[in-house]
């Protein structure tokens, strides 16, 4: 018979559930489990069960810490969710700076996040459909544990696992979700096909420096940096049709 915290029970509860809060209450009774402290999902429709949509949720993190990090936007210097994405395995907070040259700002949040007494965590990036992709932070409220390379793809595979059967269960808020404008489609559309800002301002009637501005919101939309990027991530997404 498996036990509560065992991963086999864990999927099992996973299966079964039919809404996102009794989904969230298994993950963490799983992770707690495991000795891990503090929790938090980062992706563009995270949602606490009963709230609004939040693009964070947190558990076991201090309140303040919390606070400080949504409401002076520490998530526009925080390296550590793109490095995820980036990196595509696990790795500590401490290590992160070792993993690619960060920007002076970069830097300072992450002595900051050190000096903050929450301790090392593991960071991960979680992959959905439609490029529903999401970042992880296991925080370890100390020290970072001698975690064998078997323990840390268990809790990767929990946490990819809890993320894929989000990402079912809120599947139908997904259909009426369209983070474009109508004209930023557009733009996106005709970056598909190839076609340069000058040529899509003339094909729509509008001005260079106008395409230029909804390529830099495409860019913040889609978390990119460059437009060949953007026409990936847009045909992936299902957001544009070539």
């Amino acid at each position: 018979m498996e036990t509560s915290g065992s991963f086999a029970f864990f999927v099992a509860q996973c299966q079964g559930c039919t809404r996102v809060s009794v989904l969230w209450q298994a993950a963490l009774t799983y992770l707690h489990a495991q000795g891990i402290k503090m929790v938090s999902y980062h992706s563009n429709d995270a949602q606490r069960p009963g709230s609004d949509h939040l693009g964070i949720v947190a558990d076991g993190f201090p309140q303040d810490w919390v606070c400080h990090y949504i409401g002076d936007n520490l998530s526009k210097v925080d390296p550590i969710p793109q490095l995820a994405a980036r990196v595509g395995r696990p790795f500590l907070w401490s290590r992160a700076a070792d993993l690619e040259a960060l920007t002076p700002a970069q830097l300072a949040y992450l002595q900051e996040l050190s000096s903050s007494g929450l301790g090392d965590g593991l960071a991960m990036c979680a992959y959905g459909p439609g490029m529903r992709n999401a970042y992880v932070g296991l925080g370890f409220g100390g020290p970072a544990p001698d975690l064998s390379d078997t323990q840390i793809f268990e809790l990767q595979c929990a946490v990819q696992i809890c993320h894929l059967k989000y990402c079912e269960l809120t599947e139908w808020r997904q259909a009426s979700f369209d983070p474009l404008t109508k004209r930023e489609r557009e733009v996106l559309e005709w970056i598909a096909q190839g076609k340069s800002n000058s040529v899509i301002a003339e094909i729509l009637g509008i001005s260079r420096h106008t395409v230029d501005t909804l390529l830099r919101r495409l860019y913040e939309k889609l978390g990119v940096n460059d437009r060949t990027t953007a026409a990936i991530r847009g045909v992936g997404s299902g957001l544009v049709v070539v």
